[in-house]
């Protein structure tokens, strides 16, 4: 839609696409506001201002001294109830590396803090800590988001294939887990997590207390990462025992892969794993070596983990390969929350590196869970619950 309304709009591509998620988001809280806080939605009463970082002459946008402050940011100032964002250095960098659904959701985390701001005292226990203030607006993203994906805007669609590209433009965006500073944004978990939180249980959810990864393991910094064949040697045996124990428990057969290098098994592919037939799964050392180094060990290890954690599923579960796939899914998790909660061998900096793994790739490349139909979304959600639950509790 035409970005008129937009102040120092150039009246560009991205500036359209911004006027028309910020329009949407607002039609959206006009019903959502009544319907779920029995309140009247106001529109923004300070705009929305489009600002060019390049311009060393173009005018500061509210709560701001200059132009250049903005550079690579959108915010919501909340004393003139207005957002601004970049429109040279970071809403077309969004949309040209995760597509246009990035920008949908950053500004709809902008327009998240607006809905906060107009609820004041309703946040949890009318805590107002930067953590929880940018988590929430993550969460009523996620509401305003899955509205977007049900078909119900009239001027935006998003798929479940754009969905997962959203989310990894959020984790992106994350804060380390030693990140305790004024304004953190939160962890990759806790981000994702209360995204999620919205979309799936709408905005209610986001005024009710929540966990943060850091809370749960204050000791979570990174450790330094575990070489190829500390994974390989230690880790592996140790999934595999894991969920070997829990199918036997069941009643199932245990049938776990044999995972081989690349050479020994005699085929090879371009992921950190390849079927090569007859349960045998061809690892490719230095596909799992550059893993370790661009998402971290755990990151790599998930994909390992997944593997057994796929047998197991197959082994206590029957039905459709996306069912299959999501029980992996929260199995793999609820491996990964015994190794936080119950071991010395992960911290909370290894949830963030673990659902980087999950979300890699597109459906089509995603090499956690082979056999999964479902989307990187489902899976992520299916994890979150392995990690809060207990193997158990994966039905």
């Amino acid at each position: 839609m035409s970005p008129s309304f937009v102040f120092g709009t150039d009246s560009s591509a991205v500036d359209e696409l911004a006027a028309t998620v910020v329009t949407d988001a607002q039609d959206y809280w006009e019903g959502e506001f009544r319907g779920t806080f029995g309140r009247e939605w106001h529109d923004l009463d300070g705009g929305f201002f489009s600002v060019d970082t390049t311009d060393e002459d173009a005018a500061p946008p509210p709560c701001s001294a200059s132009a250049a402050e903005l550079t690579g940011n959108a915010y919501y100032c909340a004393s003139v109830d207005a957002i601004a964002w970049d429109r040279a250095a970071m809403l077309p960098v969004l949309r040209d590396h995760y597509g246009q659904s990035a920008v949908v959701l950053v500004l709809a985390h902008e327009i998240g803090h607006a809905v906060a701001h107009r609820l004041g005292g309703e946040l949890a226990s009318g805590e107002r800590s930067p953590l929880r203030i940018e988590t929430t607006a993550d969460c009523y993203a996620g509401s305003y988001v899955r509205w977007v994906v049900d078909g119900d805007s009239r001027r935006l669609r998003m798929d479940s294939a754009e969905l997962d590209a959203a989310l990894r433009a959020l984790i992106n965006f994350a804060d380390p887990v030693a990140r305790r500073v004024a304004d953190a944004h939160g962890t990759a978990y806790e981000r994702t997590g209360a995204f999620q939180d919205g979309y799936t249980n709408g905005p209610r959810a986001c005024t009710t207390e929540r966990e943060f990864s850091g809370e749960r393991t204050p000791e979570g910094d990174s450790r330094g990462n575990r070489d190829v064949t500390e994974l390989l040697r230690e880790r592996v045996p140790r999934a595999r025992e894991f969920f070997g124990e829990l199918v036997k428990q069941r009643g199932g057969r245990w049938n776990p892969p044999k995972l081989l290098d690349s050479e020994v098994a005699g085929c090879e592919g371009p992921a950190i794993l390849t079927d090569c037939g007859g349960n045998v799964l061809a690892v490719n050392r230095e596909r799992l070596r550059r893993s370790i180094y661009e998402l971290g060990d755990q990151a790599a290890e998930t994909t390992l983990i997944g593997a057994f954690a796929t047998a197991a599923a197959r082994g206590t579960t029957s039905g459709t390969p996306e069912r299959l796939g999501i029980r992996a899914a929260c199995l793999t998790g609820a491996y990964t929350g015994h190794l936080v909660r119950d071991t010395d061998r992960a911290g909370g900096s290894d949830l963030n590196e673990a659902i980087r793994a999950v979300l890699a790739g597109d459906a089509a490349h995603r090499e956690v869970f082979g056999t999964s139909t479902a989307s990187g979304f489902d899976e992520l959600r299916a994890f979150r619950g392995g990690v809060s639950g207990t193997a158990e509790s994966c039905s």
